[in-house]
This record gives structure tokens, sequence and C-alpha cells, in this order.
């Protein structure tokens, strides 16, 4: 039986960026629009959360809140410090 994902999404004017990870493969994934943008394996899907949510005690299983962060720094990192200004989030 396969493990559900944990996925967290952020709206932007040009379409929703969202994280997914899966706890059985340990698979994180960033699409952007729907368009695979990252994908990376253990340990590197590790590093990418704890490089975001350090004070977090998440383990090799992250929470909503530390995939929030590591969507925040992907827009960050791709869009500039002011791409979420103003915008509503929602997580699923």
């Amino acid at each position: 039986m396969k493990a559900k994902a944990i996925t967290v999404s952020i709206d932007m004017p040009g379409g929703a960026i969202s994280a997914e990870f899966h706890i059985d493969t340990g698979r994180l994934r960033i699409l952007e629009r729907g368009m695979l943008r990252v994908e990376l394996f253990p340990p590197h899907s590790w590093f990418t959360v704890a490089s975001v949510a350090g004070n977090s005690r998440w383990g090799t299983r992250p929470r909503e809140a530390d995939l929030y962060l590591v969507v925040e720094n992907f827009i960050q990192q791709r869009f500039g410090m002011m791409a979420q200004r103003g915008e509503a989030s929602c997580a699923q």
C-alpha cells in the first residue's frame, strides 16, 4: 500500500507552487503550475527540508509547516523576496 504524500501549495499570481513529500520513498517534488521543477531523493530531500526548517523536529518525515517553508524558500529564490507580498496561501 502506498503512503499518501504530504502536500502544501501556495497560490501565486501566475499559478500555484506546491511541494509534495512522499513518506514511503523520501522523494520531494516541487511543482510550479503543475510542471515539475525540482525532484530530490534522500538524502538530498532531507537536506533541503532541514536547510529551511532547522528548528523543527521533523526527522525524516516533514510536517506541512516544514514543507510550507520549503515552498516559500523556492519562491524567494526563483522570484525574489517580494513575490509573496499580499498573496493568500493555502495548505492541502
